[in-house]
Formats: structure tokens, sequence, C-alpha cells
């Protein structure tokens, strides 16, 4: 294993954020575009050491409130 100086170590560890932050952007690109599947979203969440976990609710009426127009 080569030896590095301070200055190079300090080099990689900014390389490492930067490819974090370009994960964390493409990750967010993905949740805000609706043809994006799950899958997807899992893969890239994994690549940013985010544990995702989705929960599926149906929605109602009756937990909305009823808001519909009736003639």
């Amino acid at each position: 294993m080569p030896a590095t100086s301070p200055g190079g170590s300090r080099i990689a560890l900014n390389n490492e954020f930067s490819q974090l932050g370009s994960r964390l952007v493409r990750f967010g690109q993905a949740m805000q575009e609706p043809c994006t599947t799950v899958s997807d979203l899992m893969r890239l969440a994994q690549a940013c050491g985010i544990n995702l976990k989705l929960r599926v609710v149906a929605e109602s009426q009756e937990a909305t409130g009823g808001n519909h127009v009736s003639s």
C-alpha cells in the first residue's frame, strides 16, 4: 500500500464526498421522476448508504374527508 501525504488523503476524502454528492443528486432526481421504479429507487438509495423503506397506503374518500361534488 503506497504511503499518502496528508494533502493526498484530503484529496481522496474530497473525491469520496464529491462522488457521494453526485449519487445523492441522482437519487433525488429519480425520486421526482414519475417513471422511476421502486427497484431503481432502492438501488440508488443503497448506493448512497440509505436504507429506504416504503409503505403503500390506499387512499379512500373517507380518509380524504369525502371531497367530492354531488349533484
